[in-house]
């Protein structure tokens, strides 16, 4: 089977890996694949899945970049991942748009009769099958995709990636030290995939190429500095290796602010001045679907995240619907209670320490969740050359083969309450959810192609249940401040929708949130900017919580003085990061159960 193409891909927030700008595509609507669907010819037993899934894995793997290599595994050669190159992953401009690969793996899938796999094979089967008829479909939009984005693009990323590179064995570090000797030539790679996207018009607007601009100059300006997060973090990591003498220690520091001078700050330079070349290349204003096909490329990229079968449309008027009954229940804790307006200004966790709202929650999560087991946790901060660009927070995956170390980053720009964001980061959201899965001994696979709308979907619901944890004595008032969460995160998905599907401009967006948020123009332009810089971002956060929550219901209606809380819990992260036609799909089977 010949090997997947990919650039470098994501690691924090949970992010899946991404295959690369080769192919994108639409899912089917509202069904697993089963047996009778699929016209080949069955070649292999049950008994052969467990290992095409392994060769999968390790094919997946060896066409990846180094960082996501080394971020999912200690030991590579120990899941059979031994050639790949040792870089921060190339394009494969001789194959952009091609659909091969894709068709490849399907063709192989279907060689697998479904009804002779078990439970776990067929839910794995099925996330595959679906996952890549996707991508398959609609592998021609790969100029619509890019990676230069404000806030979550890889400039911003790969600082971030480099810190928490761990440093476990002395190959680590000569590894680390070969990309980041690379940064500048992995940069030139992404300008001149930058560049097609400019001779076809669908480069960044001047205003948010600015935004990356400055990002870039910020973090190079800082880049060399003894607090710079590529500077301090490494050396950090080295005065704490063990087994180094004074010397190597000395001269590995040397190697690294070198490598960072002539590498990374060059890089950050010329992607800079790249990006600049470009401006005013741009040719279509306003969200994606005003580009060609960019309807379409919306609908996979919501679809991809989610893997619901329900249309664009259908998704924005649940998420109406939500929104209007969420304002209705505020609406009656207000009328219960006039003063609780009040007292939502002044709405406190009455805690600022991140370690001990970590500890907390794991206290209070304990009746309605499923234990796991202790595990390790460090807490950082973004560097200050990244604040004003960096996401409000981010959470990078432990390794497969080193599950105890994980890592959550805050970002202090403009941060107050932060226990709901340490609750979507840590306990119970992707810290949590991630250690459940990883223990659950799943296919390695599964650990790799996690979609993000379950990931980002779990987090988000467990965010709207933290409120209920605020110390603050009135019931009511932690009520409404979730509830005001919620709303708050639906309306922008709503925008995200509007602006990059129904063609919204500045104004209409602008209208239509006005109805439930009275924020200053300077906020509505940034949100406008925001849905346009990353389209479908909002709406992975949004309706993946509108998922669980729609699951829930529907167990609760079904099982009524039956269903409890923890045990709903216990089968979202059973089922661990799926589609939500999957997770829909085995809902009845476990409400069966009981």
């Amino acid at each position: 089977m010949k090997k997947i193409i990919k650039t470098t891909v994501s690691l924090v927030l949970s992010v899946c890996l991404i295959f690369s700008i080769s192919g994108c595509s639409q899912p089917k609507k509202n069904e697993n694949v089963q047996s009778s669907e699929i016209e080949t010819v069955k070649e292999y037993s049950s008994q052969d899945f467990d290992e095409y899934l392994k060769e999968l894995y390790v094919d997946i793997m060896e066409e990846s970049d180094l960082i996501s290599i080394h971020s999912y595994m200690e030991h590579p050669s120990d899941f059979g991942v031994n050639n790949y190159s040792k870089n921060l992953g190339r394009i494969d401009y001789d194959n952009l748009g091609s659909a091969k690969n894709y068709e490849e793996i399907l063709n192989e899938l279907n060689k697998y009769d479904v009804n002779t796999l078990n439970e776990k094979q067929k839910i794995t089967y099925n996330e595959l099958y679906k996952m890549f008829t996707n991508e398959k479909n609609n592998a021609d939009l790969y100029l619509l995709s890019t990676d230069i984005t404000p806030t979550i693009g890889i400039h911003v990323q790969l600082p971030l990636l480099f810190a928490e590179y761990s440093f476990v064995e002395k190959k680590d570090i000569d590894e680390y030290l070969l990309l980041v000797a690379d940064v500048d030539d992995y940069f030139n790679d992404i300008l001149k995939y930058e560049k097609l996207r400019a001779d076809a018009g669908y480069f960044l607007s001047d205003d948010l190429a600015d935004e990356v601009i400055n990002s870039c100059n910020s973090f190079k300006d800082e880049a060399l500095n003894d607090d710079g997060v590529m500077i301090a973090s490494f050396n950090e990591r080295i005065d704490k290796f063990s087994g180094l003498t004074d010397e190597e220690k000395t001269k590995y520091k040397q190697d690294n602010y070198e490598a960072v001078k002539s590498n990374v700050v060059k890089g950050y330079e010329e992607l800079a001045t790249g990006l600049a070349a470009l401006k005013g290349t741009n040719k279509y204003s306003g969200g994606i679907c005003n580009y060609p096909n960019g309807s379409r490329y919306f609908e996979y990229l919501v679809n991809k995240k989610l893997g619901w079968g329900e249309s664009v449309n259908d998704l924005f008027e649940l998420g109406e619907d939500y929104v209007d009954e969420l304002l209705d229940e505020m609406s009656k804790i207000i009328y219960s209670d006039y003063s609780i307006s009040s007292k939502m200004s002044t709405f406190s966790f009455g805690m600022s320490d991140p370690v001990a709202m970590i500890e907390d929650l794991k206290s209070k999560i304990s009746a309605d969740f499923p234990e796991i087991k202790e595990t390790s946790y460090n807490v950082s901060y973004v560097t200050k050359s990244l604040e004003d660009y960096a996401s409000p927070a981010m959470y990078f995956i432990p390794q497969l083969d080193n599950a105890d170390v994980n890592s959550i980053y805050i970002n202090n720009a403009g941060r107050e309450e932060i226990y709901p964001t340490i609750a979507h980061e840590g306990y119970p959201g992707h810290l949590y959810q991630t250690q459940y899965f990883i223990n659950s001994n799943p296919y390695w696979i599964r650990y790799v192609l996690a979609p993000r709308g379950y990931m980002e979907g779990w987090a988000s619901y467990v965010e709207v249940l933290s409120y209920s944890f605020a110390n603050t004595g009135n019931e009511s008032l932690n009520k409404i401040m979730g509830l005001n969460y919620e709303t708050t995160l639906i309306v922008y998905a709503l925008g995200d929708i509007g602006v990059n599907y129904l063609g919204w401009d500045y104004n209409k967006m602008r209208e239509y949130v006005g109805q439930y948020f009275n924020f200053s123009e300077a906020s509505y332009k940034n949100m406008y900017n925001a849905f346009i810089a990353n389209p479908g971002n909002y709406t992975q956060y949004a309706f993946g919580m509108i998922g669980i929550f729609e699951l829930r219901e529907k167990a609760k209606d079904e099982l009524g003085s039956k269903f409890n809380l923890k045990e709903f819990h216990r089968y979202i992260l059973d089922m661990g990061p799926i589609q939500f036609d999957i997770l829909f799909d085995n809902l009845e089977p476990w409400i069966k159960s009981f």
